[in-house]
C-alpha cells in the first residue's frame, strides 16, 4: 500500500517530464485501488496552499486535478464536492499568478470542477475574479524603463516598439482570463446561459477589438462558445431578447472574419460556423448580408486551416445554395469585395481578385450587370499593386470577368485592359507572365469577332517577340533588386561583402528594417505603386518579353493557328541565342510550350520547322541546367508521340546525324 505523500516531491519537480510521471503513477495507484482518494486530497490541498514560488508544485497539483476529473465516471468516483468547495479560493487567486502555465491549468481545474459539481463553483468562487482579470488588464501600462529594455533586448527601434509589443507580446492574465472563462462555459454547457449577461458580452467583446491579436483570437473562441450554448428556439436563452444577442454577436463576428491575423480569422469562422447552425433558415436572413461576403472571401485566404475550413463551412451551411445566395445578397457582396480589394493586407487583396472572379464566372449575368463596372475599376486599381500576387490575381480575375461580360467592357475597359495585360506579359515574375497570357488568350476568344482586337494583339507580339535579340549579355546588370521575393516583396540586391558584425556594428542589412510574419500578415504593401510604376521591383528584362510571348503564342495556337505558324521561325531563331545569362530559363519555358502548340496549330504547320528546332534542343538535352534539360527531354517525347518516332528521328538525321543519339533514348520510348 502506498501513501499519497509518496508522490508529493516528484509532483514539485522542476522537470515537467518527472512532473507527469508522477501524475501517471498516482492515477495508476487510484486506479488499482492501492491508494484513498481522501489522502490524495489532502496532499493536492497541501500542494496547492504552498507558497506561489517554486511554482512547479502547483502546477503538479493542478496537472493531477485535472487529470482526476478526466478519468472520474459513475464507477470510479474523483475528487469529492467537498474538495472542490475548500480548494475553490486558492484557485481562484492563483488565476492572478505571475507564471501563464499556472494560470492556464487554473482555468482548466475550475472548469473541471464545474463540470462536475455544477456552476455554482463559477458563481459562489470564480466569476468575480475572472471578469475582473480580464477588466483590469484590457489597458497596458509600461514604464520608460521596461520600454527600453525590450526594446534591447529585441532589437528593434523606438518608433516600431508600441506597435510590436501591444500586438504581439502577453497582456498579464487578459489572454488566460478569457481562455478561463472559455473553459468553465464549456464545461458548463446550458447552464452556463444566465450568466451570458449584457455585461459579460461587453467585456468580450472590449477584448476581441483588442489590440492583441492573441486577446483577439482567445475572445473569438469564448464567443465560439456562448453561440453554442444560446439557441434561437428558447431551449436555451439567455438574459436578453433573442434577437438582441444574435445581431451584437454578428456585428463582433464580421469584424474578426475581416482580421488582419490569420488566427484571428480562424477564431472568428469557428465561431461563425457554430452562429450560423445554431439558427434557422429564416432567422439567418438578416445576417447574410454582414456574414456571407466574409464567409466566401475565406475561402480564398492565403492561409490553409482558414482557406480550407470556410470551404468546408461553406458547403456545410449552404449546399447548392451558395450561388443563389450571394446572388440575393450581391450588392453588400460586391461592396465588401471592393473594400477588400482596398485593404493594407496584400493576401486580402489577392483573396479579393479571386473573388471577383469567381463572381463573373458563377453569378447570374442579370444579377451582376449593374456592377460591372465598379467591379473592372476595382481590378484596374488592383493591377497598380506593390505585391506580384495581387497583380497576378487581378490578371487572371479580369481575363474571366471580361470574357464574361463582353458587351459591358468593349471600348475604354477592354484597351486598358490590353495594355496591361502585354506589360505583365514582360514581367519579372514567370508566373504573372504566364497568367497575363491566359488573360490575353481569354479576352481574344471574347473579343475574336472584333477586328481591332486581333490587330492590336499581333502588332505587340510582333514588337516583343525578338526583344531577347536586344538582351544584353548579363541580365542583371544594373538592376536594384534581386529576381527572386519574400511574400510579393523584391529584396534589394548588393549586401555589404562583410564577414562578420559586432554587437555595436550590426549588420545594415537587417536594423531598423521592416518586420515580417507569416504571409498573410505582413508587411503591409500600398495598393499602388506597382505595375506601371514598378516601385518596388525591376526593369523588366527584354528576354523576359520574348519569354512572355512564349505563353501567349501557345493560347493562340489554337485560335489562330496560321499567324501562330507563321511565327514560328523568330522563335527558332530565338531558341539559338546564348548570349545572355538567362538564356536556359527561355529554352525551359519554351521546350515546355512547343508541344502544345504544335498540335493546336496541327502537324502539317509544324512540320517545316521542327529541323530548325533541333540544335536547340539538343544543346538542352546535353545541358547542365537541369530544369531546361528535363523541359527538352518531355518535349522530345510528346514530339515523338504527335510526329511519330521514325519521322522525328529522320528530321534530326536530316540535320545533323551526329545528334541522332542524343534523340534516340527518348524516341525509343515509343
Amino acid at each position: 500500500m502506498v501513501t499519497a505523500t509518496e508522490f508529493a516531491g516528484p509532483l514539485g519537480s522542476h522537470l515537467r517530464i518527472d512532473r507527469e510521471k508522477a501524475r501517471d503513477g498516482l492515477l495508476q495507484a487510484l486506479t488499482d485501488s492501492a491508494i484513498d482518494m481522501a489522502s490524495v486530497e489532502t496532499m493536492l490541498e497541501d500542494q496547492l496552499n504552498q507558497a506561489d514560488e517554486p511554482w512547479e508544485s502547483l502546477h503538479g497539483a493542478l496537472i493531477t486535478i485535472h487529470a482526476i476529473y478526466q478519468r472520474t465516471t459513475e464507477q470510479t468516483p474523483g475528487l469529492s464536492r467537498e474538495f472542490a468547495e475548500r480548494t475553490a479560493p486558492r484557485l481562484t487567486a492563483l488565476l492572478r499568478h505571475r507564471e501563464p502555465r499556472i494560470r492556464e491549468s487554473t482555468g482548466q481545474a475550475l472548469a473541471d470542477a464545474c463540470a462536475r459539481h455544477g456552476v455554482f463553483i463559477y458563481e459562489n468562487h470564480a466569476r468575480d475574479v475572472v471578469m475582473n482579470s480580464i477588466k483590469d488588464n484590457l489597458e497596458r501600462h509600461v514604464t520608460a524603463e521596461e520600454l527600453a529594455l525590450k526594446r534591447e533586448r529585441l532589437g528593434i527601434s523606438e518608433s516600431d516598439s508600441n506597435d510590436v509589443f501591444h500586438e504581439s507580446e502577453g497582456w498579464k492574465t487578459l489572454e488566460t482570463g478569457c481562455k478561463a472563462l472559455r473553459q468553465i462555459a464549456e464545461a458548463c454547457g446550458p447552464a452556463f446561459a444566465p450568466y451570458i449577461t449584457s455585461d459579460l458580452l461587453e467585456l468580450v467583446f472590449a477584448a476581441i477589438a483588442h489590440t492583441n491579436r492573441f486577446v483577439r483570437e482567445t475572445g473569438y473562441y469564448l464567443c465560439n462558445q456562448f453561440v453554442r450554448i444560446i439557441r434561437e428556439d428558447g431551449t436555451v436563452a439567455p438574459p436578453m431578447p433573442y434577437d438582441e444577442f444574435k445581431m451584437r454577436m454578428a456585428q463582433q463576428l464580421a469584424i474578426g472574419l475581416a482580421d488582419n491575423w490569420s488566427q484571428v480569422r480562424m477564431a472568428a469562422s469557428v465561431a461563425t460556423r457554430s452562429f450560423l447552425e445554431s439558427i434557422s433558415e429564416e432567422g439567418r436572413t438578416t445576417l447574410y448580408d454582414l456574414l456571407l461576403p466574409r464567409l466566401c472571401i475565406n475561402r480564398y485566404y492565403v492561409a490553409a486551416g482558414v482557406r480550407n475550413f470556410c470551404q468546408e463551412a461553406w458547403k456545410e451551411l449552404f449546399q447548392d445554395r451558395g450561388r443563389q445566395l450571394i446572388a440575393e445578397h450581391i450588392a453588400a457582396t460586391v461592396e465588401f469585395y471592393v473594400k477588400q480589394a482596398q485593404a493594407d493586407n496584400h493576401a486580402v487583396r489577392e483573396a479579393a481578385c479571386a473573388c471577383i472572379a469567381e463572381l463573373g464566372l458563377k453569378i447570374e449575368y442579370d444579377a451582376l450587370r449593374p456592377y460591372v463596372k465598379q467591379l473592372l475599376d476595382c481590378l484596374l486599381e488592383a493591377f497598380e499593386d506593390e505585391s506580384w500576387p495581387v497583380r497576378d490575381a487581378a490578371c487572371i480575375a479580369s481575363g474571366r470577368f471580361l470574357g464574361a461580360f463582353p458587351i459591358e467592357a468593349k471600348g475604354e475597359p477592354l484597351d486598358a485592359f490590353l495594355k496591361l495585360y502585354f506589360h505583365h506579359l514582360g514581367d519579372n515574375i514567370w508566373s504573372v507572365r504566364e497568367n497575363a497570357a491566359v488573360a490575353i488568350g481569354n479576352v481574344c476568344k471574347s473579343f475574336g469577332d472584333d477586328p481591332k482586337v486581333k490587330e492590336f494583339v499581333l502588332k505587340k507580339i510582333d514588337e516583343m517577340l525578338p526583344q531577347a535579340h536586344q538582351q544584353s549579355e548579363n541580365s542583371e546588370s544594373f538592376v536594384a533588386l534581386e529576381n527572386v521575393t519574400s511574400f510579393g516583396v523584391a529584396p534589394s540586391v548588393g549586401t555589404p561583402n562583410k564577414v562578420s558584425y559586432s554587437f555595436n556594428d550590426p549588420d545594415p542589412t537587417h536594423t531598423d528594417q521592416q518586420m515580417f510574419s507569416c504571409g498573410s500578415l505582413a508587411p503591409k504593401l500600398k495598393r499602388k505603386g506597382g505595375c506601371m510604376d514598378c516601385a518596388f521591383h525591376r526593369p523588366q528584362e527584354p528576354w523576359e518579353r520574348s519569354d512572355g510571348c512564349m505563353y501567349l503564342l501557345r493560347e493562340l495556337s489554337a485560335l489562330l493557328p496560321d499567324e501562330v505558324a507563321g511565327l514560328l521561325s523568330q522563335v527558332v531563331d530565338l531558341a539559338k541565342l546564348r548570349h545572355y545569362k538567362h538564356y536556359c530559363n527561355f529554352l525551359e519555358t519554351l521546350w515546355k510550350q512547343l508541344p502544345i502548340i504544335a498540335k493546336n496549330i496541327s502537324k502539317k504547320r509544324f512540320k517545316p520547322h521542327i529541323q530548325g528546332f533541333i540544335p536547340s534542343m539538343a544543346h538542352s538535352l546535353q545541358s547542365s541546367h537541369q530544369l531546361s534539360r528535363a523541359a527538352a527531354e518531355d518535349c522530345t517525347r510528346q514530339l515523338c508521340a504527335l510526329l511519330g518516332p521514325t519521322i522525328f528521328l529522320g528530321r534530326v538525321e536530316l540535320e545533323d546525324p551526329s545528334l541522332v543519339p542524343v534523340f534516340a533514348p527518348f524516341a525509343r520510348a515509343h
